[in-house]
């Protein structure tokens, strides 16, 4: 009986000792299978509640053991969230997407973020990646021409910035003043560095009787009305416009189109890592872009097409070139100019 004791006692602790092997990592039963883990993330953003919420609702069905919440506001007042944070010691965003790539500078010199090299971007642009894959863009906000189509018809539609100086257009020709828009501030300044263009340009349009509007949405709508044949605006806020059944037209131009880049990034020193990657993937996947396909703006993704649109690789190919960081450092002189050609 001794001697079956001694054995029983041994053959107990071999399977103890394989069994701990195999929980630590010898084997895969022992392995935390993905998604078993609860975890949670928090994005900040100045996109449309609605279109955060849908994000959240679909990502949360395709991992249901992660907590996705959001904060939503316009880049500045998200700006002045996270300085305050930052402040206090510390940073309750996990990701971060706003509409201006000029903070990702400030960011990125601040070492805020983290690199993250997503596989879901293979197929994305390198242009639309910061090189060392701190941020890259989650979708992509375009300007181009709208106009009525009861005053606008056939060869009259413009299809080059050129065509905006066209004597039919005199005084009734607007675009939104840059000092309340950013989409308005990237075209003044791709336009401004752009040789072929420059402030010659807006002299000319300035001569021409284009008006200032304060709104992004209002320059639009008063083309709908017709007090404008023409003005230059953001795509997807002229198709919301014209879904609803306006008299409305929107083109892109032939070449140089503004192409504002709205980036995303994780925080540097999230909390959440994993459910940071897992969420940053869901956005610029082809389940998480299909938001911003119902909102008629333009995702990121290549796989992804807009109706009445163009894709990805074309937009970078009729690209309206911004250097960013020297934006940084002249926009107010820049705004200066503008003023004084126009006010």
């Amino acid at each position: 009986m001794k001697h079956v004791g001694k054995g029983f006692v041994l053959f107990l602790a071999i399977s103890l000792i394989v069994s701990s092997m195999l929980f630590a990592g010898g084997g895969q039963e022992g392995k935390a299978q993905p998604g078993a883990q609860k975890m949670s993330v928090m994005l900040y953003s100045s996109l449309k509640d609605s279109q955060l919420a849908a994000i959240r609702e679909g990502f949360m069905k395709k991992y249901p053991n992660i907590s996705m919440d959001y904060y939503t506001a316009g880049t500045g007042n998200v700006m002045t969230k996270l300085a305050a944070e930052q402040q206090a010691g510390g940073i309750s965003a996990d990701i971060i997407w706003v509409g201006d790539p000029t903070n990702y500078l400030d960011f990125k010199k601040q070492g805020l973020l983290m690199p993250y090299d997503s596989p879901a971007a293979a197929d994305i642009p390198d242009k639309f990646k910061d090189p060392q894959r701190l941020y890259m863009s989650a979708r992509l906000v375009m300007l181009g021409f709208v106009y009525n189509t009861n005053l606008v018809k056939g060869d009259q539609i413009p299809h080059t910035w050129e065509d905006l100086l066209k004597p039919e257009f005199k005084g009734y020709i607007a675009m939104t003043d840059p000092t309340s828009s950013g989409t308005t501030l990237f075209t003044v300044a791709g336009l401004v560095q752009n040789p072929r263009y420059g402030w010659a340009y807006f002299e000319k349009l300035k001569a021409n009787g284009i008006k200032l509007e304060n709104g992004s949405s209002g320059v639009v709508n008063k083309a709908a009305a017709g007090e404008y044949k023409v003005s230059i605006g953001v795509d997807y806020i002229a198709r919301t416009v014209m879904a609803q059944g306006s008299t409305i037209g929107f083109v892109y131009p032939d070449n140089d189109i503004p192409i504002i880049e709205s980036p995303i990034a994780i925080i540097k020193n999230t909390k959440n890592p994993e459910a940071a990657k897992l969420l940053y993937d869901y956005i610029i996947s082809e389940e998480g872009q299909t938001v911003l396909l119902e909102e008629f703006t333009l995702p990121i993704n290549p796989k992804m097409v807009l109706a009445n649109s163009i894709d990805v690789k074309e937009a970078e190919a009729r690209m309206l070139p911004v250097d960013i960081e020297f934006l940084v450092t002249e926009k107010l002189s820049m705004l200066e100019k503008f003023d004084k050609i126009f006010k």
